[in-house]
């Protein structure tokens, strides 16, 4: 599911476009949630920083705050380059400068269903395909490439490992590093990990941990 984000300095201007976005995900069918409305910037910052955010909606003015929206963005832009950014102001002017914090989109207020539709078909045919994102498992599954520990080639399947659970592919380990962003290395004949999530290697015992007790076998050759 896509984390949406969404930060202004009065909450009360944000509800009626929070609205408009909770109807056209459910129209668009777009697997997306609403899952922080705030007009606190550290509390965005928190969630970017921890890549719990993947669409943020930011606002230009910030009265009680020193940092305006291309400041913060910025800021932002320097602890996670991932995220899509979409502000939403009442400036037309700001636009120009928006895009040194690389924007995704520039939406005035107040605005309207169409353009909150048209915003919504254009994330979703984006998160289709960011392999940096996700990862298609299968027909019916999807994985955060965040959460992917590791990746065991098991006879005629790919076994795809996280925290929290196992899935399968019929995907070839070559295939599946094609659709994986550059942090998945081949570690071992039939094992790809996630470099962002190793804790230890053990090259004497051959092993690359991800917690105390989960881990992968590596070759001889591999190092981090």
């Amino acid at each position: 599911m896509i984390r949406i984000g969404m930060c202004d300095d009065d909450i009360n201007n944000i509800n009626p476009v929070k609205k408009l976005i909770e109807s056209q995900i459910i129209e668009n069918n777009f697997d997306a949630e609403i899952s922080i409305v705030t007009t606190e910037q550290n509390e965005i910052y928190d969630k970017i920083f921890s890549k719990q955010i993947d669409v943020l909606f930011l606002d230009m003015d910030f009265k009680n705050s020193n940092t305006d929206g291309i400041e913060f963005a910025k800021q932002l832009r320097k602890i996670n380059k991932e995220f899509y950014l979409i502000f939403l102001t009442a400036h037309q002017r700001y636009m120009p400068i928006s895009f040194l914090a690389k924007v995704f989109d520039y939406i005035v207020k107040p605005t309207n269903k169409d353009v909150i539709s048209d915003l919504i078909y254009r994330l979703k045919s984006e998160f289709k395909y960011n392999k940096n994102i996700f990862l298609k498992v299968n027909r019916w599954i999807s994985v955060r490439t965040d959460d992917i520990l590791y990746i065991e080639k098991m006879n005629n399947k790919a076994k795809i490992v996280t925290l929290e659970c196992t899935n399968d592919s019929l995907k070839t380990l070559d295939n599946l590093l094609d659709e994986l962003p550059n942090n998945f290395r081949k570690c071992h004949r039939s094992f790809i990990l996630n470099e962002n999530k190793v804790i230890k290697v053990d090259k004497k015992q051959g092993y690359a941990y991800f917690t105390n007790k989960i881990k992968c076998p590596i070759n001889s050759k591999f190092d981090i």
